[in-house]
């Protein structure tokens, strides 16, 4: 009896009914995460979210996706921002790469003019022009 009864339950493991996801994971060859992050991101930004969380919310994704699609809006990479959404590289592994540059930017657009010249004498404006303005044309 104790063996049937083992058996019987090792057979019913063996039956599982599997589910498919719901939902599309692909919408117009774009990656549907991708996209309600950067939804929730351009809401978070335009101040019509109060946090990352509520942003994720309102479009149905997770706070730390909001926050990498916004570093990697933030960026201007707009050909990692294709590869993101066609889903050839993670918008986790994606925002990784280019959070330098985007807290560059965000540096740069916050500064004055006065910061901003104060910038290019402390570093020097020959090493300035030499190692981003030459590499960038």
């Amino acid at each position: 009896m104790d063996a049937l009864l083992h058996r019987r339950l090792k057979e019913g493991n063996r039956h599982r009914h599997h589910y498919r996801p719901r939902g599309r994971r692909v919408r117009h060859g774009q990656q549907a995460a991708v996209v309600r992050a950067l939804t929730a991101a351009r809401l978070r930004a335009e101040g019509a979210a109060p946090s990352f969380s509520a942003a994720a919310i309102m479009c149905g994704s997770c706070p730390q996706y909001v926050e990498a699609a916004l570093v990697l809006t933030n960026s201007g990479d707009a050909e990692l921002l294709r590869d993101v959404l066609s889903g050839h590289i993670g918008l986790l592994e994606a925002a990784r790469r280019v959070k330098p540059v985007a807290r560059l930017i965000a540096a740069y657009r916050e500064a004055t003019v006065a910061d901003r010249v104060a910038f290019a004498r402390a570093i020097g404006p020959t090493v300035l022009f030499d190692d981003a303005l030459v590499p960038a044309i």
